[in-house]
C-alpha cells in the first residue's frame, strides 16, 4: 500500500512583490491549507486554483479579490510527488483541469490587426516597393517584348487612316523631341476601332488610342494633351510597374495558397487581362504634370489637355447620370484610363489649369493648322 504524502513545503508570490514566501503546504479532500511564515493560514478552495505548470517545480496560481483589485498569487512546489497527491486528494473534475487562462479579446484583436497588417505589406507593399525597384532596371528590349505581347490581345487596325495614324505620330514625334533629356523609347500609335474612349500606354512604347477618344477631340493639342499623358506613362516606366505589381501580388498569394498552376496560367493571360494596366493614383497624378510639361516644352498650346479633361469630365458626369443605380466602379469603365478610377477628374483638371496658370507668359506656335482635323477624324 502506498502511503499517500499531506504536506510539503514551497514558496508563495504574493502578487505584491517578487519577494517569494516558504510556506508549509498541506493538501484536505476540499483546499490545500497554507501557513504562512507569519504562522497564519490560508485555505484555497480547488475550484479557484489553475495549473500554471504541471511539471516540476510545480506552480498553482490563485486569483484573490482584495480592496486594490484582483491580485494573482502563484505558489511553487519542487517536490516531485505534489503533483500526483494533489490529483489523489483533489475532487476529479478539477484535479484534472489544466491551465485556463481567461481570454483577453484586447490581444485577440491587436494580433488579428497585425496579421492584417502583415498580410497587407507581404502582398501590397512589398511587392510593390520591390517590382519598381527591379522595373528601373529592366532593359527597354524587355519592355518592347512585353508590350508587343499585350497589343497582340487587342485587334488594333491593320490599315488605319493614313491622314489620322500620320498626324498622330508627327505629334508624338514633336513631343518626344521636346523632352530636354531625350529618351531611347521609340512610341508608336495604335488605333482601335471601339466607341469607347479610352487610351492605353504599353510598356516599350506602344500606344493603343481608341477610337471613340478620336471622335471628341476637336482639334490637334487636344490630341496632344492625351499623347503627352500617355507618353509620359512610357517614359516613366509606369506601364511597366502597373502590369509587375499586380501580376507579383497575385504570383506571391498564388505561392502562398500553394498552387503554382495558378501562376503559371497568370502568366500565360497576362497578355489579355486590360486590368493589369491599372496605375496607381501618384503614377496618374505624375503623367498629367510631366505631360502637361512635355506640352509647355514643344510650345504647343496648353489649353489642349485642359479642354481634352473638360470632355472627359463631362462625359464621366454624363454617365453617372444616366446609370444612377450603377456602382461607382462600373460607371466609368469605358472612360479615358486617367479618368476612370483615379483621382477625380475635378481635382485634376484644376491641376492642370493651375500649371497653365503658371505659365501665362508662354507662347504657343499652333500645331498642324493644314492637317483638317475636322474633316478626317472618325466619324460616328
Amino acid at each position: 500500500m502506498v502511503t499517500r504524502k499531506l504536506q510539503f513545503s514551497g514558496s508563495l508570490f504574493d502578487g505584491r512583490s517578487a519577494q517569494k514566501h516558504d510556506v508549509r503546504i498541506e493538501l484536505t479532500p476540499h483546499h490545500i491549507s497554507l501557513v504562512l511564515p507569519d504562522r497564519t493560514t490560508v485555505d484555497w478552495p480547488y475550484s479557484d486554483l489553475r495549473w500554471a505548470a504541471e511539471t516540476s517545480p510545480f506552480q498553482i496560481e490563485h486569483e484573490t479579490d482584495t480592496s486594490e483589485g484582483q491580485r494573482l498569487e502563484t505558489l511553487v512546489v519542487e517536490d516531485h510527488g505534489f503533483y500526483e497527491n494533489y490529483i489523489h486528494y483533489a475532487p476529479q473534475n478539477l484535479s484534472q483541469t489544466k491551465t485556463s487562462s481567461n481570454f483577453n479579446w484586447k490581444v485577440f484583436i491587436a494580433g488579428i490587426l497585425m496579421l492584417v497588417v502583415f498580410f497587407y505589406g507581404a502582398f501590397k507593399i512589398a511587392p510593390n516597393y520591390f517590382v519598381d525597384q527591379f522595373a528601373n532596371e529592366i532593359p527597354i528590349e524587355w519592355e518592347e517584348t512585353l508590350g508587343d505581347a499585350i497589343l497582340s490581345a487587342f485587334p488594333v487596325e491593320k490599315n488605319p487612316d493614313p491622314k489620322v495614324i500620320n498626324l498622330l505620330e508627327n505629334i508624338l514625334r514633336l513631343l518626344k523631341q521636346s523632352m530636354p533629356e531625350g529618351t531611347p523609347y521609340n512610341l508608336k500609335i495604335f488605333i482601335l476601332r471601339t466607341e469607347k474612349i479610352n487610351a492605353l500606354a504599353l510598356p516599350g512604347g506602344n500606344i493603343i488610342i481608341f477610337e471613340g477618344l478620336l471622335k471628341i477631340a476637336d482639334s490637334p493639342e487636344e490630341l496632344a494633351g492625351v499623347l503627352a499623358h500617355e507618353a509620359q506613362h512610357i517614359f516613366l516606366k509606369h506601364s511597366t510597374q502597373g502590369i509587375l505589381r499586380n501580376f507579383a501580388s497575385g504570383m506571391l498569394l498564388t505561392l502562398v495558397m500553394g498552387d503554382a498552376n495558378v501562376v503559371l496560367e497568370g502568366m500565360i493571360n497576362l497578355a489579355g487581362q486590360l486590368n493589369t494596366l491599372g496605375l496607381s493614383r501618384k503614377m496618374e497624378l505624375e503623367a498629367d504634370a510631366r505631360g502637361m510639361e512635355l506640352m509647355l516644352n514643344a510650345k504647343i498650346n496648353p489649353h489642349g489637355m485642359v479642354t481634352i479633361f473638360e470632355k472627359l469630365l463631362e462625359e464621366e458626369l454624363k454617365e453617372n447620370e444616366d446609370n444612377p443605380g450603377k456602382p461607382a466602379s462600373k460607371k466609368s469603365n469605358n472612360l479615358f484610363s486617367y479618368l476612370s478610377t483615379h483621382p477625380s477628374a475635378g481635382s485634376r483638371l484644376n491641376n492642370l489649369k493651375k500649371q497653365v496658370g503658371q505659365n501665362k507668359k508662354g507662347f504657343w506656335i499652333p500645331l498642324y493648322p493644314d492637317s483638317q482635323w475636322q474633316k478626317i477624324r472618325p466619324k460616328d
